[in-house]
């Protein structure tokens, strides 16, 4: 593995060879891309996704939610700038609960969710999911990575109660631990879905 700068890029780096791995084969190239990214935080992966999309299309749009307004302000701040001229990115602050509220979502290529919580609200989570779901595309795909075993396998689970289809699932070789819980480790497990 080459060295890094930082954790961060570290963590960005295997997060973009796991997702290539995960998504090309189940990609078709397009002229335009959208990808939705939930929970996305100050949206850190941003550019790693970029690279992923300008892959298989002309052009890309990534639209991030979450409840946390600092940190979607810090997500506009940081990539509006950032990004090549062929994607373009919005981030605001919305429920990802609430998705059927919004009406100028864009349909969803792909929808993202980084480090999903399923364990610590599982009715929310399972809404989100649901929504994550209904807005695709026809042929549209739903990546979930988790920070936990037993967490991947209920975010599983849930997913397929809900009528997603498994088209993938990746243990990540190379996650680094984190001290805070035990068995916590970034980007642990990856999977990709597609509608039922």
């Amino acid at each position: 593995m080459p060295e890094f700068p930082d954790l961060l890029q570290r963590d960005l780096f295997v997060l973009e060879q796991n997702l290539r791995t995960l998504l090309s084969p189940h990609l078709s190239q397009k002229d335009h891309l959208n990808l939705l990214n939930l929970a996305c935080g100050r949206a850190d992966e941003t550019a790693t996704l970029a690279k992923i999309l300008s892959e298989h299309s002309q052009t890309a749009h990534i639209q991030g939610l979450d409840i946390r307004a600092a940190e979607i302000d810090q997500a506009n701040s940081h990539w509006k700038k950032s990004l090549p001229s062929q994607t373009s990115a919005t981030f605001r602050t919305h429920r990802g609960d609430r998705l059927r509220d919004l009406q100028q979502l864009d349909t969803p290529d792909i929808t993202f969710l980084r480090h999903q919580n399923y364990w610590n609200d599982r009715p929310v989570w399972t809404q989100i999911f649901d929504q994550a779901l209904e807005k695709l595309n026809e042929d549209g795909l739903l990546v979930i990575t988790s920070y936990f075993d037993k967490e991947h396998q209920l975010a599983l689970e849930a997913l397929k109660n809900l009528g997603a289809i498994q088209i993938g699932n990746l243990a990540n070789p190379d996650t680094r631990a984190l001290t805070d819980a035990p068995g916590k480790s970034v980007d642990k497990h990856l999977a990709v879905f597609k509608k039922g």
